[in-house]
């Protein structure tokens, strides 16, 4: 099962097309956002997402809801819950939409990318559908795993803790309880290979050290 967020606009073609770029069964849930004084030209949107998706999945279960757009902290707070409470895998779609809803979306999105599984966007530019990357823009890491993340991102990763802790003449405890932190946050990322483990930075990573 999937559940798919989406701001709904004038474009019936934003929510369509990811939507069937990614999938589409039977007990799949669609949720629409649109501002609580939706005009005719949003409903006629609404109808043609209707029509066309419940040609793919006669019993999908679609329905909108009405968000307080002229509250900005309040629509991200909505659009949070919104998030939380999906079954199953939860996909955001950012693109469409008035800006009042798709502003807070997109900071909800960052904000909870743990409960989300994947982010798609349809191009203004060319009219793709992409997958964005999860991005942790919350994070808080010490100033001692900051200074690791950014002695890793001078390094040629991925390295094993071992060489990591070689390169920074620091113990490998002391590397392996940074890694396993920044890990958590998202900021890098880890494979195993039998029982050497390599890491390296993530995009998260990268743009927390640009903060």
């Amino acid at each position: 099962m999937r559940t798919y967020i989406a701001p709904l606009g004038f474009d019936s073609r934003r929510v369509v097309r990811p939507v069937l770029s990614e999938g589409l069964d039977a007990d799949d849930e669609i949720v629409l956002l649109q501002p609580s004084n939706a005009s005719s030209r949003g409903e006629d949107a609404l109808d043609d997402v209707e029509d066309v998706l419940t040609q793919v999945a006669p019993d999908l279960t679609l329905h909108t809801e009405q968000l307080p757009y002229n509250d900005f902290v309040e629509t991200i707070l909505y659009c949070t819950d919104l998030i939380q409470a999906a079954d199953g895998e939860t996909v955001v779609i950012l693109g469409g939409g008035a800006r009042e809803i798709l502003f807070p979306l997109v900071i909800a999105t960052f904000s909870n990318e743990r409960y989300i599984d994947k982010i798609l966007q349809m191009g203004d530019i060319d009219s793709s559908v992409r997958q964005l990357p999860k991005l942790n823009l919350r994070g808080n890491p010490t100033n001692a795993e900051t200074q690791l993340l950014r002695n890793l991102t001078e390094l040629n990763t991925p390295l094993s803790i071992s060489d990591i802790a070689t390169e920074l003449d620091k113990s490998k405890s002391t590397v392996a309880r940074y890694v396993s932190s920044l890990e958590k946050e998202g900021f890098v990322e880890t494979q195993s290979k039998g029982r050497l483990k390599t890491v390296r930075v993530t995009d998260s990573g990268r743009i927390l050290l640009r903060w």
